[in-house]
């Protein structure tokens, strides 16, 4: 028998002791949820580079007013890819009152996935800058960062939604 399937013996023999099962699916939960933050993280921080391209275009073109912008852009960024990074998984202390449910967590997933839609216009509208002709006016940059501190918000109220959700 090869190792993977002496694996998946354990875990579903393990699954027969009670609490086993349900802690494994809060697990699986928390990592998917984990990966998927890391991934609107790692989304961010190509559009801090992508922005960070921008603003080197545009000083080689003369365009140092908008860099200050550009800049701004790039720090929200920054803050709101970080805030995704570390923010809380879902636990609990093993003498907590309150236990952590798979619904809970899975409502949280559901929250996190809204927040991974959120990030597509502003990617949209930053390679817009990329696209030959496509100048990044401060209007269009500050209707970008409005996006991002809409994000930013939303990762905030996170936090609250852990609390209502007991995860």
């Amino acid at each position: 028998m090869k190792k993977e399937g002496v694996g998946d013996a354990l875990k579903k023999a393990a699954r027969i002791i009670p609490g086993i099962g349900s802690y494994q699916d809060r697990e699986t939960t928390r990592e998917a949820d984990k990966a998927l933050r890391e991934q609107m993280s790692r989304r961010l921080d190509e559009l801090i580079g992508l922005v960070e391209w921008i603003k080197t275009d545009q000083a080689k073109k003369g365009g140092w007013k908008k860099i200050k912008d550009l800049e701004e852009l790039s720090r929200d960024l920054e803050t709101a890819s970080r805030m995704i990074e570390r923010a809380a998984r879902g636990y609990s202390g093993v003498f907590d009152r309150q236990r952590i449910d798979e619904e809970a967590l899975s409502r949280l997933y559901t929250y996190d996935e809204d927040m991974w839609r959120l990030i597509d216009p502003i990617e949209e509208a930053i390679r817009a800058f990329t696209e030959k002709g496509n100048i990044p006016e401060p209007e269009k940059i500050k209707a970008i960062r409005k996006s991002v501190l809409a994000l930013q918000d939303k990762v905030k109220k996170r936090d609250q939604v852990l609390k209502e959700t007991g995860a």
